[in-house]
């Protein structure tokens, strides 16, 4: 076969990827692919209470597999096991999702699978799982096209237990393929930084080469799932040496925020920086968090004239966490979540003077 034939191969269809979370006595993913980081599978809505020796089990599994207890009898939206990536550079297609389920006795007989496309809206499949104590394989095809998210999740979710308490549900070998569409970038991007400066935020970027360039768009996100545009810097065009740029953002949100750079060029094609987050404090702190890290229990906060009325509680992909609130104290307020945190970042926001203010939350 003639290299000019395979250099057409690759351009036209891309280069395959897989990103596996084997869960074999670790809940870390790995990518055979640079443009993808997976995150550790993360359990939400509440604790593993799985008592036993250990959580993984080799018991019909292909290596180890996860075990994980409670689950609801009606389905939660809130309970399930959530499995996320980042992507770097590149544009890319999912083409299936798969994964291998057993159950208890008294384990969840029905199972739902959601992803981050839709924010979970809707069922992407649904199983029975009929018989106990035999692990289900299952291959979800899938056309999610063109893709270019910073990050992409998956969730699997189960309910119908028969013991609420005592029902377990096995995680194995849970896997995404796909298709990474690969083209001639309009930039070399060698570094994006963004640091505080004063009452602003600064962001920095160098390219090592540019080619048919046409800007930069700076993107600010709150949650990584909505992005904003706050500015154009104009591009060199066509440049081979290291070149420089900035950008000021005068007007920061109080907590944490989220920036990438959409990198377009002449003919219409673009693509996206990796994301940076940085914590951004005003003068008055309308959110001091204190401790942070807080409790999966509690989180606490000084009321420094806060509109309680206007609390909301998000995780890092933006979705809303019910709580209660506890305003028992005369200097600080907390808030409960319904259900215990599972370690990660949150976002604690308020409704201050006509802005929104954010501030990030540290769960252990």
């Amino acid at each position: 076969m003639s290299s000019a034939f395979l250099l057409f191969v690759f351009k036209s269809y891309g280069q395959s990827f897989q990103i596996k979370w084997g869960m074999d006595q670790t809940l870390a993913g790995v990518s055979s692919h640079a443009n993808f980081t997976p995150g550790a599978a993360n359990l939400l809505g509440g604790v593993n209470t799985y008592s036993l020796a250990s959580i993984y089990s080799f018991d019909g599994a292909i290596g180890y597999a996860y075990v994980v207890r409670p689950w609801p009898t009606s389905f939660n939206n809130g309970r399930s096991m959530d499995f996320t990536f980042s992507a770097n550079q590149y544009e890319y297609h999912i083409n299936s999702f798969s994964f291998r389920l057993r159950r208890s006795d008294t384990g969840p007989k029905e199972i739902k699978i959601r992803s981050s496309a839709d924010n979970f809206a809707s069922d992407l499949y649904t199983m029975t799982l009929t018989t106990k104590d035999r692990f289900y394989p299952v291959t979800i095809p899938l056309s999610f096209l063109n893709l270019s998210n910073s990050t992409f999740s998956f969730r699997i979710y189960g309910f119908d237990a028969s013991n609420t308490s005592l029902g377990v549900l096995w995680f194995d070998e849970v896997i995404i393929n796909g298709l990474v569409t690969h083209f001639i970038l309009p930039v070399d991007l060698t570094y994006f930084n963004a640091e505080t400066a004063g009452e602003n935020v600064i962001l920095h970027w160098e390219t090592s080469r540019e080619k048919n360039s046409k800007n930069f768009i700076v993107e600010r996100s709150t949650n990584l799932l909505a992005f904003i545009p706050i500015g154009t810097v104009d591009a060199a065009g066509i440049a081979d040496g290291r070149l420089s740029y900035s950008f000021t953002d005068e007007a920061p949100l109080s907590g944490a925020s989220y920036y990438r750079l959409r990198m377009n060029d002449k003919d219409g094609n673009y693509n996206y920086s990796r994301t940076k987050d940085i914590s951004f404090n005003s003068g008055s702190q309308p959110i001091a968090i204190s401790p942070n890290p807080a409790s999966a229990g509690q989180i606490r906060f000084r009321r420094d004239n806060i509109d309680i009325s206007t609390l909301v509680l998000t995780n890092i992909l933006g979705r809303s966490i019910p709580f209660i609130l506890v305003d028992s104290e005369v200097d600080f307020i907390s808030i409960r979540p319904q259900m215990p945190l599972s370690s990660g970042i949150y976002v604690l926001s308020i409704l201050q003077n006509g802005r929104k203010h954010h501030a990030k939350v540290l769960v252990p």
